[in-house]
């Protein structure tokens, strides 16, 4: 395909250049490559001396279908012309979520259009990303008048008795610069008559507002025993914390700050494993304690998700030697945020939080985010109101999921619309674009792709470059250490039993002494582990030689996503099937659990499981795989993804085994085991560890990342 050229095409034809470009774009298979190409012919639509002329060439490819519609909005959210708002506006009526989703978004760079308001409204009421993008737009055009989006607002709260919806209305109201709508915001939060969760959206909301009559009214509400008394003292926090300096100090050490969304985020990572605790609520624990280990970081503050009464407490750990954990509460009965994709439409109350936290326990001289997701959308905004630098893992996700699955022939456009409607992968990917451009700083991971797909992309790669180091993730390898001297015999009755008995409890007499494959995760779909069990279980010589123990989830009390992958289990080894006999399900486990479990898996266990067990990771492709490298260091062959990181620090036929997506897991898995005895396997793979991925390393890499030009520490 012939892209459009970097040079000003006005010269030399008219808009319909552009229309003929971005329809070859919409016919191509081509989705990464469309991902570029859009962004490019939008900054080309936007020098175009003839606007109106060329939005409506390009009007005719919305019905071409969801992907024509989503490329036409890309380029006109870049056309500055009352003719591209209407097109946009009336593509709020479109009858594919996805289109309305995506007009939802660009619109909010537009100027206030007042009859486009109440399809905005719908689109706040709908729940999820959508609830999100309809929430920015509308607060944007808030800025230009308050008074009518206010207005429009407490009109719709008259047309609805759903708490959900009513508690998504007044986290709008609750951010509009109104003096008028205290009132009803106060009595919302006070009326005992009123939805739990339309209640607790006020109470946040008075929490960003002043006045006497608010100090009074929160007060009162916080004397009752119930989630609206916790949430009222919780907002009395927000109105009680001074707005003290949150950024450099001039003394002392670094003072970093660093954001993950996963809940459980404390100093044992006890929910590890369960939920959305996982690889890097594992990291960002391990990395806080090394980062404080140095002499020149003078505190560690780790911002995650937890209770309300975690969000009052604050610190976990008192004094400045030791890591802190700043918790933010996000969800209530109504709006639940048991997964990433429902946390979305919490955006208001994840600001607070992280707002809250920074002013309470700051100051700090940097944030340092991960992920393209709301919370590295909410820690920017907030970072840059307070006036904190930025560090940004540049880690493009989407970029390299697309890339991943069109590679491997998987994508046409029924699973791009899929995978855009259950990922949001193009909001997404414009995330990481937007951060990789702002962010002060950027990490980079030991691998060249993510940066020649941001490149690509449209990203300024010399300000990339200037601005970045590559830092390789690392792993506690201490506590792998610790985990083999405390490797301890079976317990007796005088001993309370730890979690290799709970193991040992779980295998029947019958297949005791047979070695364990051992996969650790979180029970999402993207960590594959039903595809672990089903390959297990469709070769005979696995399912009878060896045990197999899926650690991760919560088996008590699991979420909808947990459920999923339970159900997916089920299918592929039913609960009656002889051969479940072999399977165990541990559940999630705090990380000295998950090392004692690796450390058991080398060396075995008399009478109960014996020595030279393996690993397998059974996701498609891994970001960066920090799992894979724990059991690495502790002594076990691995099998992993051929696909993301993996690849980097795997051998082949040595250290492990690599597996392409479509290929053979219960092969790879017999080819590991046959690995197991090669010489000095153990030493080389635990001496690669430790020069190249430990966590000290990693923080040694990163204090040099963080540290302000021409300042020593």
């Amino acid at each position: 395909m012939n892209e459009p050229t970097t040079a000003d095409p006005w010269t030399r034809g008219s808009g319909r250049r552009l229309a003929v470009e971005l329809r070859r774009v919409v016919e191509t298979n081509d989705y990464v490559g469309a991902l570029r190409r859009s962004a490019r012919i939008a900054e080309l639509a936007a020098r175009s001396p003839e606007p109106a002329a060329l939005v409506d060439e390009l009007a005719v490819l919305i019905d071409d279908g969801v992907f024509g519609g989503l490329m036409v909005i890309e380029v006109l959210a870049g056309v500055h012309h009352g003719r591209a708002d209407e097109v946009l506006i009336s593509l709020l009526d479109h009858p594919q979520r996805l289109v309305r989703q995506h007009a939802t978004w660009r619109l909010g760079r537009r100027r206030i259009a007042v009859r486009a308001v109440p399809q905005l409204l719908d689109q706040l009421e709908v729940g999820g990303i959508d609830t999100m993008h309809a929430h920015r737009t509308l607060r944007a055009w808030s800025a230009f008048d308050p008074a009518t989006v206010a207005r429009l607002a407490t009109s719709r709260l008259g047309t609805t008795d759903d708490p959900a919806r009513r508690a998504r209305l007044i986290d709008l109201l609750g951010v509009i610069a109104d003096s008028a709508t205290d009132d009803l915001v106060l009595c919302l939060a006070g009326d005992p008559d009123e939805s739990v969760p339309a209640r607790l959206a006020a109470i946040g909301a008075l929490g960003q507002r002043s006045g006497d009559r608010i100090d009074g009214a929160l007060r009162r509400l916080a004397k009752l025993d119930d989630d609206v008394g916790d949430h009222a003292a919780l907002a009395l926090l927000d109105r009680s914390i001074p707005s003290n300096d949150t950024c450099r100090s001039t003394d002392g050490g670094l003072r970093i700050g660093q954001l993950s969304l996963a809940g459980g985020l404390d100093g044992q990572l006890s929910l590890g494993g369960r939920g959305d605790t996982g690889g890097v609520a594992n990291l960002l624990v391990s990395l806080s304690e090394a980062l404080s280990r140095r002499h020149d970081v003078e505190h560690v503050l780790t911002i995650g998700r937890g209770t309300v009464a975690d969000a009052i407490t604050g610190t976990v750990n008192a004094g400045e030697a030791l890591p802190s954990f700043g918790m933010i509460a996000v969800g209530d009965d109504a709006r639940p945020s048991e997964a990433a994709i429902d946390l979305w439409e919490h955006l208001p109350a994840i600001e607070r939080g992280i707002r809250r936290v920074l002013r309470r326990q700051g100051p700090v001289d940097l944030l340092h985010l991960r992920m393209a997701d709301v919370g590295t959308l909410a820690g920017a905004t907030i970072a840059r109101e307070l006036g904190i630098p930025i560090c940004f893992s540049l880690a493009p996700d989407p970029h390299n999921v697309l890339h991943s699955l069109q590679e491997r022939g998987e994508l046409d456009l029924g699973s791009f619309v899929r995978l855009e409607t259950e990922s949001h992968v193009w909001f997404r990917a414009r995330l990481v674009e937007q951060m990789a451009n702002e962010a002060d700083r950027l990490a980079l991971f030991p691998r060249s792709l993510s940066l020649e797909l941001l490149t690509d992309a449209g990203s300024e790669s010399g300000g990339v470059a200037q601005r970045s180091s590559i830092v390789a993730e690392g792993i506690d390898v201490g506590l792998l250490r610790r985990a083999e001297t405390e490797h301890s015999p079976p317990s007796t009755n005088g001993r309370r039993a730890d979690v290799l008995d709970d193991l040992a409890i779980e295998i029947p007499a019958s297949r005791r002494d047979l070695p364990l494959v051992l996969s650790v995760g979180r029970l999402h779909p993207i960590k594959g582990m039903d595809r672990v069990v089903a390959a297990w279980a469709s070769d005979p010589l696995l399912s009878e030689s060896c045990n197999l123990v899926i650690v991760g989830g919560d088996l008590d009390d699991p979420s909808s996503t947990e459920r999923s992958v339970l159900d997916a289990i089920d299918r592929a080894l039913p609960r009656n099937d002889p051969r479940r006999e072999g399977l165990v399900l541990l559940g999630g486990r705090p990380r000295a659990d998950v090392a004692r479990l690796l450390v058991a898996a080398v060396r075995g266990r008399v009478g109960c499981w014996s020595s030279s067990g393996i690993y397998v990771d059974g996701a498609l492709k891994e970001e960066f795989g920090l799992a894979v490298i724990e059991a690495l260091a502790a002594g076990l062959v691995v099998v992993a993804p051929s696909v993301g990181g993996p690849s980097t620090y795997v051998e082949h036929g040595d250290f492990g085994v690599l597996v392409d997506p479509d290929g053979d897991l219960a092969t790879a898995m017999r080819e590991a085991f046959g690995l197991v005895d090669r010489p000095s396997r153990i030493r080389r793979a635990r001496e690669m560890v430790e020069q190249r991925y430990s966590i000290d390393n990693m923080a040694g890499q990163l204090v040099e990342l963080y540290r302000p030009a021409g300042v020593l520490l």
